[in-house]
């Protein structure tokens, strides 16, 4: 979608809630997940729905505040995953300190370089990742354009984030991690929070751009599977990796992504027509555990 539509600016908003219901696996669940809504009826990403949490965008090098309101019964953290933050403000209630429930906190930071990162809660990590406590940052040039990578780094006509994850409905109703989380064994299969049926017919997920033109995908990863991408078949170019540009881009048919890693993918040259993107999440032998798909459209 031209304009991923997050939560931009220096000083930003995050609440922090564990309400509603999903249907993931076949089986409804109890969201905890992140929103950008102060007034408790807003959901995190794209507005719609829980998983993953808002989309969060800064701009390079201005200094930045991130309130977090824990309207919850238990205590959370943001962890901003691959910014440069100071001890106070990363978010690791070992290093720093737990925001506990019905509390609030801000962190304070500079935005670092131009790029796509991830945020999380670092509290019982295990447990509260998979839940949904999760979501992406985007950190835009210095002059804050929304069709440029990073200063002097690419530019497209469409930007498209593809924000990965998995999970285990064994799981929806546990509070702590334990014996029983030792091993997952995910059963729904997300892209931008959606299983296949959804995410095909997806707005925020669907790629679709001119034959002339350029999009850019940028790919998060807070599975704790590892993830294979394809779309359609088509090459792509490897431009950025974890928030910083590659020294030399590559090009590629597919990509994979570790847990916690992100990718940003320039697409350009894809002949006209329909075609499927499709990310396959993998066991660590590289068994395919799950797939979900969307629809690449270039007219």
């Amino acid at each position: 979608m031209a304009g991923l539509g997050g939560n931009v600016g220096a000083n930003l908003y995050l609440r922090a809630q564990m309400a509603g219901g999903q249907v993931l696996g076949g089986q409804t669940v109890t969201p905890w997940f992140f929103t950008d809504s102060s007034t408790g009826t807003g959901y995190g990403f794209g507005g719609d729905r829980a998983f993953p949490g808002s989309v969060l965008e800064f701009i390079e090098g201005q200094p930045s505040t991130l309130t977090f309101d824990n309207m919850s019964p238990m205590d959370h953290t943001i962890h901003l995953h691959g910014l440069d933050v100071d001890q106070a403000n990363d978010g690791v209630p070992q290093t720093s300190f737990p925001v506990g429930g019905m509390q609030s906190f801000t962190y304070s930071f500079t935005a670092p370089h131009a790029g796509t990162y991830m945020y999380h809660c670092h509290v019982d990590t295990v447990l509260h990742l998979v839940r949904g406590m999760h979501g992406t940052v985007i950190v835009r040039p210095p002059d804050a354009s929304t069709n440029k990578a990073w200063d002097g780094g690419p530019i497209f006509d469409e930007e498209v984030l593809w924000h990965l994850s998995t999970y285990d409905t064994s799981w929806a109703n546990l509070t702590t991690s334990g014996p029983q989380t030792v091993r997952m064994k995910p059963d729904a299969f997300l892209l931008n929070g959606l299983e296949t049926k959804d995410a095909r017919k997806d707005v925020c997920s669907r790629i679709e751009f001119g034959a002339a033109q350029t999009a850019y995908l940028r790919l998060t990863n807070t599975s704790y599977q590892w993830a294979r991408v394809n779309l359609g078949g088509n090459a792509f170019q490897v431009v950025a990796t974890d928030g910083r540009p590659l020294a030399v881009p590559y090009s590629a048919r597919q990509i994979e992504l570790g847990p916690g890693e992100r990718y940003d993918l320039l697409l350009q040259g894809f002949p006209v027509g329909k075609s499927l993107g499709r990310v396959e999440y993998l066991d660590h032998f590289g068994k395919v555990l799950g797939t979900v798909k969307t629809r690449i459209v270039v007219v």
